[in-house]
């Protein structure tokens, strides 16, 4: 049974919070939450579960409909809880936890979203008066639960959008490329917008060994195989075609297994590669249709549409998408040091410096 002590410190976290249309256009209460219980309450994962009320269909479900049209509207949402996580990380001196977000409404092993770990103790911390998932209720039965008060900025105009409209798929097939090293908030939030967008297939590069030997502590640089099963296995969290690491030509291909709960015609197929140059399969496949980029590699972006406008190749519909927040409308909790906190919240470089310095 819940209860409403003092909330004590274990190895793992699990949030539930609630997903409405407010918290989806003002998510300021929930950044307030999240930065005051991930440093208490966690010293190695910190999971927030988004869940809408029973009463109504799932937002996140609605909004998936037509990604496209609500892609900015969830980067926005994602971008602020995302960076929340990531200044607790901060503020708590825990550079390296593994934060993650979903939302019900998602296909794919609730078990392995919440119990990213077979080790450490877990907790459960959830709002009064909101309704635990029932495809959950039994993983977390045998773990402590608490309950917190929440004060939201829900209003009487806090409905859902109708369901029934006609969705809107988004584009067939979707690419992004990076180096994905210690995979950390920032990645999550540019995978989970470009597996939100995708209707068919996500293709995923992640850059080559060899290229990396100019990057700044590049000794400490994960190797490929470590993140290609990164990437690999937060996409299938996501709901993704099951993959399997075939490790001759370092490509992940699919399995038979599909998310539980995702009809066949929901599932997104995934590729992830290794890429030998920027573009990667962006500058020979014709089925390609749009690109996820983050704010700073935009330039990369327009590169790409140009080398396939040389191939006579049809130009990609490039998402970008902002991974630092601003900080005066995060509220960083205290943390004034913008500079640090822009180098370690989501970037690997700053990771792999606070690694080397701290000798973790």
């Amino acid at each position: 049974m819940p209860s409403q002590t003092t909330i004590q410190q274990k190895d793992h976290t699990i949030l539930l919070l609630p997903f409405t249309p407010s918290t989806l256009s003002d998510p300021s209460h929930v950044v307030s939450v999240i930065l005051d219980i991930l440093p208490k309450s966690s010293t190695q994962s910190f999971t927030v579960l988004f869940t809408t009320p029973s009463s109504h269909p799932q937002l996140y479900t609605t909004i998936k409909r037509s990604p496209a049209k609500n892609f900015k509207l969830l980067q926005t949402f994602l971008g602020r809880i995302y960076a929340a996580l990531a200044t607790a990380q901060l503020i708590a001196g825990k550079v390296l936890m593994d934060v993650e977000i979903h939302f019900n409404g998602e296909s794919g092993s609730w078990k392995d979203k919440l119990f990213r770990s077979d080790k450490g103790e877990y907790q459960v911390i959830y709002t009064e008066g909101l309704p635990i998932p029932s495809q959950i209720i039994s993983l977390i039965s045998s773990i402590p639960q608490i309950t917190i008060s929440f004060s939201s900025s829900s209003s009487s105009n806090d409905q859902i959008p109708p369901s029934n409209q006609p969705p809107s798929p988004g584009p067939d097939v979707v690419a992004l490329g990076g180096t994905f090293d210690h995979l950390h908030a920032g990645h999550k939030l540019l995978l989970h917008l470009s597996y939100f967008l995708s209707s068919q297939k996500l293709i995923v590069g992640l850059m080559a060994d060899s290229l990396l030997g100019s990057k700044k502590y590049h000794e400490i640089v994960e190797n490929l195989d470590k993140r290609l099963e990164g990437v690999e296995r937060f996409l299938e969290r996501l709901g993704g075609v099951g993959l399997d690491h075939r490790k001759n030509d370092h490509v992940l291909s699919s399995s038979p297994e599909t998310g539980k709960g995702a009809s066949e015609k929901d599932v997104i197929s995934l590729q992830v590669q290794e890429i030998t140059d920027i573009y990667g399969p962006t500058s020979t496949d014709p089925n390609i249709h749009a690109l996820v980029v983050s704010r700073e590699t935009v330039s990369g972006g327009q590169a790409v549409n140009t080398k396939r406008e040389e191939k006579g190749l049809g130009e990609l519909e490039i998402f970008v998408v902002d991974v630092i927040a601003d900080k005066q409308d995060l509220k960083l909790g205290g943390v004034e040091d913008e500079g640090e906190l822009k180098e370690l919240k989501m970037g690997s470089t700053g990771i792999r410096k606070w690694i080397m310095e701290n000798g973790q």
